[in-house]
């Protein structure tokens, strides 16, 4: 009862070594050093545009915390009305071989949370989890996985507080990703209000991502929420604000530091172009 790599091959390599080659290569510029950091908010786009931004911060993020027993990531599309749900099933497959569910724990939320199920078998795949789950088994291989999707909604705070509560309770040691990407601009996404060019590639980058950036360095969730959804700053504002709930639960307090930021307009210039951060939490 695996949930199948679905976008291997596509999106990011498909064999281990493969696998192994390009996140080490994407992580070659990180500069990690220790801190009290927790938690990590990354992109899930193809790695060839966002795997630099997603590769430097878990390379920072294991050098703060470097044998977590939990990895929790908060993920999926959804707006605001959810649903809420948790994987509950065996795991999920990688081609750095499988990330296992702690089971108990999974079925214990889901029944005291009234979370629904994730499917193993999804109507269509989800890039928001899967994504990130190469890295995680790369950079925190003995870990378990607790993988919840969360609603863009100011309930996404009382999750993240409610698991992190949870996973203390069994004196793991545990690490919270919020998986998202940034501004989607363009008329792929059908949202231009500064229409094209030079002066729209600025206002993403330096106003519309930053938004949502300093918010999270303001250690305000609840904005987080406001703001990716209203100014359409970010597509899964939820996964961020239950990351940073959890990590404020768990160790008392937020230390956000952003590691990277850029568009994907850099890679590849293009009319339309999605935004990227790591930010540690």
């Amino acid at each position: 009862m695996l949930r199948p790599s679905f976008l291997a091959g596509l999106w990011y390599p498909a064999t281990d070594s493969a696998c192994r080659k390009a996140i080490a290569a994407h992580a070659a510029d990180a500069e990690p050093e220790q801190g009290p950091y927790t938690g990590l908010v990354g992109p899930h786009a193809g790695w060839s545009y966002s795997g630099d931004a997603a590769a430097e911060g878990y390379a920072w993020l294991s050098a703060a915390v470097p044998h977590p027993d939990l990895v929790v990531v908060f993920g999926s599309h959804r707006g605001p009305h959810g649903p809420n749900t948790i994987f509950c099933a065996d795991g999920w497959s990688t081609p750095l071989g499988p990330l296992a569910t702690a089971r108990d724990l999974a079925i214990r939320l889901r029944d005291e949370l009234r979370l629904g199920e994730e499917p193993v078998q999804p109507g269509h795949p989800d890039n928001a989890v899967e994504l990130h789950l190469p890295f995680v088994r790369y950079f925190f291989p003995k870990a378990e996985l607790l993988m919840l999707g969360v609603g863009a909604a100011k309930e996404a705070l009382a999750i993240g507080a409610a698991v992190a509560k949870r996973v203390q309770e069994t004196k793991r040691r545990a690490v919270f990703i919020g998986s998202t990407d940034l501004t989607h601009y363009g008329p792929n996404y059908d949202f231009e209000p500064q229409g094209r060019g030079d002066q729209a590639v600025r206002w993403v980058r330096e106003q519309n991502d930053r938004g949502f950036i300093d918010a999270i360095l303001a250690k305000e969730p609840e904005t987080v929420v406001l703001h990716g959804t209203e100014e359409h700053s970010a597509c899964c504002p939820g996964a961020v604000a239950a990351a940073m709930s959890a990590v404020q639960a768990a160790s008392g307090a937020l230390h956000p530091k952003v590691v990277s930021h850029y568009l994907s307009y850099d890679v590849q210039p293009n009319d339309s172009f999605v935004g990227y951060a790591g930010v540690l939490l």
